[in-house]
């Protein structure tokens, strides 16, 4: 029976009070749902309601509605775009648009870098970067009222590394993110860090964990409860992607044997080439 109940379930996105958010629909009837938000609140609700949004996809995180409104205030069609590009928009990965438009009797390009982005604290919003005319320089590299210095600057736009730097609000307050230079915007580009409170795998993970993989560390991560036991992984963070990546031991250490074997094959072959060209 409770299987049963289960199936009937369906994820939704609901409008209430101009803010869309996650909810679960069970059906009433034929053309009516009765609906439970993540907040706990409780309402029926019409199947062709304006305000209701069934999930499309279990990777959706954003409702469709919310994401062709935002855009629409950044002058971007949603409905226009390809049907890849908004399922990659409603999961909230970055989308670079480019556009033309008339000034002056002149055809000038528009560049801009759009994203949904979620608070727990301001809730959803899309952020929107301009492409810069110029690579920026160090100097202009700056983030929450942070002046990067020539060693992070060099990192990010020579190394292409990311670097974690304290930002700070126009109150004073202080808070962690990661940068990182992005060429298609000439530009660098800011996102989330890591704390105690993300989770891997179900897991939260621990302050010096989230602290080592900020500063771009590969770290090792015992996941405790899985269905085969415990399980380790070596684990580093993509801010660009805004996910893990996570190699199993096995295939971390088979990796390093085979760079051990092929640096060892190396040197027995320049060890070699001397004899042959005296045999000659």
């Amino acid at each position: 029976m409770k299987q049963q109940v289960e199936k009937n379930i369906e994820k939704v996105f609901v409008k209430l009070n101009q803010a869309w958010s996650k909810g679960e629909a069970v059906a009433i009837s034929d053309t009516a749902y009765k609906v439970t938000t993540s907040d706990n609140i409780y309402f029926e609700i019409e199947k062709d309601s304006k305000f209701l949004e069934p999930q499309k996809f279990p990777a959706q995180r954003f409702a469709m509605g919310e994401v062709k409104e935002r855009l629409e205030g950044a002058y971007i069609s949603f409905d226009k775009l390809p049907e890849n590009v908004q399922d990659s928009v409603v999961r909230g990965e970055e989308y670079l648009h480019s556009s033309a438009y008339p000034k002056d009797g002149v055809i000038k390009e528009s560049v801009k870098m759009v994203q949904m982005v979620y608070s727990p604290n301001s809730g959803s919003r899309l952020d929107v970067q301009i492409k810069r005319k110029e690579i920026v320089s160090q100097d202009q590299a700056k983030a929450y009222n942070h002046q990067f210095t020539p060693v992070e600057f060099k990192k990010m736009v020579d190394e292409g590394k990311h670097v974690a730097f304290e930002g700070r609000s126009n109150d004073g307050e202080l808070f962690t993110k990661l940068a990182y230079y992005e060429p298609k915007l000439n530009d660098i580009r800011t996102k989330p860090a890591l704390s105690a409170n993300t989770y891997l795998y179900g897991q939260q993970l621990t302050r010096p964990q989230a602290d080592a993989m900020n500063k771009g560390v590969e770290t090792k991560i015992t996941i405790e409860r899985t269905k085969k036991g415990p399980l380790t992984y070596m684990v580093s963070w993509s801010p660009k992607a805004e996910r893990f990546i996570t190699k199993s031991m096995e295939k971390a250490k088979a990796k390093e044997t085979g760079t051990e074997k092929a640096i060892e094959k190396s040197g027995e072959k320049k060890k070699r080439q001397p004899n042959n060209a005296i045999s000659m």
